[in-house]
């Protein structure tokens, strides 16, 4: 009898045995159950999770005229210049309540830059002889002040008080960075930077700058730092063709828009620290004219284009030479690399090459100009 038991016993126990080992070979091993593997179990609900997220229904048109230079302000406005008008103007975001903030200008803008509170202006007005000059616009006076000829490449510093610019001696020919009083006046000169034509722009939450030359796929980009106080320059970024650069609301990030090599004809957008290190691509082939923060520095939204021609030096014929993209619409979690397509395909209806793109303060709404047509749109976020 008690041999029979522990027969019986064994007989249960081998089988217990076999049962779990094909357990372990059919279903913890099989790699189409995400529940067994921890990696393919988080794929699948991400995947999940972008099935089911709920995009926007639809682009709507906004204003009914052709702009430039559009953005929005704390006060959920539109600022924006007509160039059917020649006016500054703002509306609401529905595109109603217009309202001219200044007209009767010289010339025809071809650039207009906001200060941050959006009370002042930046205008490169294109002028009845053909010349073009910057302007300073004070919105609440209705001012207009020429800026000198030999000033170029401005950007306002954080607070919207001063201007930086690029100064290029007539004689010379060389350029530095300097900063003034929104007319130009009580200007002081930051730092030299040779002989090269050179973006500017104020790194957020300091009171530092950053510069880089030109974008050209045809040569290498170097991106700097300056010390506001004292002029120290420190490069960030360099051995980049065609680069382009965004900062990130806080500062602690910057977007990079290269071309893949030296003339190359794909477009790179990578991520670095605010030193310029841990540069990780986010394999997004985009510019940075189709790109904007989300305020709190840890997501992008930004169109995709398509239809480049596969010939293209990039980003240089974009700029150049009349080419029209097809862009769709995305939002991407910089931390986690998780993408989410912002509009059905079947909801655009129409081609769009978006640019300057910008957020609702409380970015429930994301607006874009079409390239093509200088109308403005609207996605509902």
């Amino acid at each position: 009898m008690i041999k029979k038991v522990f027969y019986i016993s064994l007989f249960l126990f081998i089988l217990t045995l076999i049962f779990l080992a094909a357990y372990n070979f059919v279903f913890r091993h099989n790699p189409n159950d995400p529940i067994a593997d921890p990696k393919k179990k988080q794929a699948k609900q991400e995947e999940k999770e972008e099935k089911t997220a709920v995009p926007a229904t639809e682009i709507t048109s906004l204003l009914n005229e052709n702009i430039l230079g559009a953005t929005s302000g704390i006060d959920e406005k539109i600022y924006y210049y007509s160039l059917d008008e020649k006016s500054l103007k703002k509306a609401s975001f529905e595109g109603k309540d217009k309202t001219v903030l200044l007209s009767n200008l010289p010339g025809d803008a071809t650039r207009v830059l906001w200060s941050p509170k959006k009370d002042k202006a930046l205008l490169l007005l294109k002028l009845p002889d053909g010349a073009s000059n910057w302007y300073f616009s004070d919105i609440a006076p209705k001012t207009l002040v020429a800026l000198k000829p030999t000033i170029g490449r401005l950007a306002w510093n954080n607070l919207g008080d001063k201007i930086i610019y690029q100064y290029t001696d007539p004689g010379t020919g060389k350029r530095t960075f300097n900063i003034a009083n929104p007319d130009g006046s009580a200007w002081k000169e930051i730092a030299p930077i040779g002989s090269q034509d050179s973006y500017v722009a104020p790194i957020p939450q300091s009171t530092n700058f950053s510069f880089w030359n030109r974008p050209n796929a045809l040569e290498e980009s170097l991106f700097e730092s300056v010390d506001g106080s004292n002029g120290n320059k420190n490069t960030l970024v360099s051995g980049r063709f065609g680069a382009d650069y965004l900062w990130s609301p806080t500062g602690d990030q910057v977007l990079i828009a290269s071309s893949d090599k030296k003339a190359g004809n794909t477009l790179v957008l990578s991520v670095a620290n605010k030193q310029g290190g841990e540069i990780r691509s986010l394999s997004i082939p985009t510019l940075l004219t189709k790109v904007t923060w989300a305020k709190d520095g840890k997501s992008i939204y930004y169109a995709l284009p398509g239809g480049l021609p596969d010939n293209a030096t990039l980003p240089n014929d974009y700029f150049e030479k009349p080419l029209i993209t097809n862009d769709t619409f995305w939002k991407m979690d910089i931390e986690t690399g998780r993408k989410s397509r912002l509009l059905d395909l079947k909801e655009v209806g129409q081609s769009f090459d978006s640019s300057d793109l910008f957020l609702s303060p409380q970015e429930d709404f994301l607006f874009f100009t079409d390239r093509s047509t200088k109308r403005l749109y609207r996605i509902e976020l």
